[in-house]
């Protein structure tokens, strides 16, 4: 939601141009929070603050360079906190890329019976040449993973003022609720929240925010009015919070109406034509809905609230507080913003999401639908239960290899026949039982990662995956590891003097970088494209106000470059020169 047509499918806001910063703006930090997360995604997103630009998930993978360059831009200006235990697995080919997620990437086990459940962006920029600091919000209903189903979002724009703006501590005050250290960008971008001005969405007055957390004084209720609800998930005691008898529209998913005791004569569903094709390759999600709308009508005036809550007893706090949540509320005149309309030309009307909708026909769960809901229940059970259990991993060097072996007290979970684990970056599993420890195995130091993926298998044989951080013993110091990395990817002149130009570079070419850091079927030596203007770049950066710390903080990376790799790039004279020059400007 933008502001101009509310709620038509044409109507998109493009994910990855909604993290980059505006003409005149650098990142100064971001804090993302989400249900899942997709190591791929979670990779591009870096890309899309630090070089300004959107890639596809798999060519990045097969391109690094960007991904290199973007974590080394940004390094403690971002983090992304995920539910514990909701990672998904690396799809296809095993990729080192994994490591650089590491401190980006904060799991936070929520309470027992809750789910760590917001999707919030904040993204905070600083002037390139002078003027006030400016703060974006992104509130959506989807996670950061490849799913393509239909979700909503709402993108605000706002200046840093001197007054403080009372209307944003529910956001502040889930951002200190989140457990984990911030970084000091970071926690400087919360505290600069309380005062940002947010610019009205046209024929809306200012959003108001809600949050669900422990002891919440921000939760939300809905108004007066009748009532449209679209959520994919939803259960009787949700629906009877909110009235049943005023609901004029209940969109959500075909089981889960199944599953109410006295579904609104008034269901709908997704049509099929409308349910998007979900991609081969990736993590296995409900494809379709999953868009969380709650849309109240009454006395000429129509408000929307959105955000990351379904409309059942844990998304909607209805017995007691559970799931984190949050939400904004938008407010409007109907004659300006539209109504419900589900039979005219309002919001689910048929300029608006009425031609994706198709009355539901009432029906009972399947067998294998239960015995489905029953697997889904052991999983979220297994990733709570394994977080909670507090996985370590032990390194210890042998010759140049590192042998890996994993302790901790492997729960027993019904439902659950057997638990392997594995390095995220491995191939192969070991079956884990009981108490461990257990040996993963030998890997070279690119593979060395705090990271590891669980592979279950149910009673019924159906299996599920899924990632998280272990505490490690002995793992290797992040300098030899970023060395080895750095080795894998910079491998030719070009690539190096193109590392060169976009750690330095305010808008760098990200499509030329791509090319240069394509690996696939170039060998060691060959050109992909033409090296790019690096001394003009880096005449530019010394002479600039911040160039002196961009230059020294570049300087301890290209360190990490084997030198002959630079020489024969004729780079080594040149920044030797540069560096004399920078040290008499400091």
């Amino acid at each position: 939601m933008t502001g101009e047509k509310t709620l038509a499918p044409a109507q998109r806001i493009d994910f990855g141009e909604a993290l980059a910063p505006p003409t005149g703006y650098r990142l100064e930090a971001a804090l993302g929070t989400t249900f899942s997360l997709d190591i791929a995604t979670a990779l591009t997103v870096r890309v899309a603050m630090a070089l300004r630009g959107v890639v596809e998930r798999d060519e990045l993978m097969e391109n690094p360079l960007a991904a290199l360059a973007a974590m080394q831009r940004l390094q403690d200006r971002v983090r992304i906190f995920v539910e514990a235990g909701n990672i998904h697995p690396p799809a296809g080919k095993r990729n080192s890329l994994i490591s650089l997620l590491e401190g980006l990437v904060v799991e936070v086990a929520p309470p027992k019976g809750a789910t760590f459940h917001p999707k919030l962006w904040l993204l905070r920029f600083a002037p390139e040449a002078g003027g006030a600091m400016r703060q974006r919000l992104v509130m959506m209903s989807r996670n950061l993973t490849r799913d393509r189903s239909w979700d909503v979002a709402l993108r605000l724009e706002g200046e840093e003022t001197e007054r403080e703006q009372a209307g944003n501590q529910p956001l502040t005050d889930l951002i200190d609720w989140i457990p984990g250290r911030k970084p000091r960008p970071v926690q400087e971008l919360r505290n600069r929240l309380s005062f940002v001005k947010w610019q009205a969405l046209p024929g809306f007055r200012t959003p108001v925010f809600h949050a669900h957390f422990p002891r919440s004084p921000h939760v939300w209720r809905p108004g007066k009015g009748q009532m449209a609800v679209i959520s994919p998930f939803c259960d009787d005691a949700a629906l009877d919070m909110l009235g049943r008898e005023r609901i004029c529209a209940l969109v959500s998913c075909d089981d889960w109406l199944a599953r109410l005791n006295d579904a609104p004569k008034c269901s709908m569903t997704l049509m099929d034509h409308a349910v998007p094709e979900q991609e081969p390759t990736a993590h296995q999600e409900r494809a379709g809905l999953h868009a969380k709308i709650f849309i109240a009508e009454h006395a000429g005036e129509t408000t929307i609230t959105l955000g990351s809550g379904n409309a059942t007893s844990a998304g909607l706090a209805v017995s007691g507080m559970r799931n984190i949540e949050v939400f904004a509320t938008l407010r409007g005149k109907t004659a300006t913003v539209g109504g419900i309309g589900l039979d005219t030309e309002g919001l689910l009307g048929h300029d608006g999401l009425r031609p994706l909708l198709a009355n539901w026909t009432p029906r009972s769960l399947s067998e294998e639908e239960v015995a489905e809901a029953r697997f889904d229940d052991a999983v979220r059970q297994a990733r709570h239960s394994i977080f909670a259990a507090k996985p370590r991993l032990i390194f210890a060097c042998v010759a140049d290899q590192w042998s890996v072996a994993l302790q901790m007290e492997c729960p027993a979970i019904p439902g659950i026949a057997r638990i392997h684990a594995r390095l995220a970056t491995q191939h192969n599993s070991t079956d884990i039982a009981g108490a461990g420890p257990w040996i993963l195995g030998v890997v070279g130091l690119l593979s060395v990662t705090r990271f590891i993926q669980i592979d279950l298998t149910g009673d019924s044989e159906k299996t599920a995956s899924f990632v998280t951080q272990a505490e490690a013993q002995g793992l290797p110091e992040d300098e030899p590891r970023l060395r080895a990395l750095m080795a894998e990817i910079i491998k030719t002149p070009e690539q190096m003097l193109s590392f060169v130009h976009a750690m330095l570079e305010v808008r760098p070419d990200l499509m030329g970088l791509m090319r240069t850091g394509n690996r696939s079927g170039k060998k060691r030596g060959q050109s992909q494209r033409a090296a790019p203007p690096v001394m003009e770049t880096l005449l530019k950066v010394l002479l600039s106000d911040d160039g002196p710390a961009r230059m020294a903080e570049l300087d301890k990376l290209l360190r990490l470059i084997p030198a002959d790799t630079q020489t024969a790039a004729g780079f080594r004279e040149l920044w030797s020169t540069f560096i004399a020059a920078n040290g008499k400007r400091r």
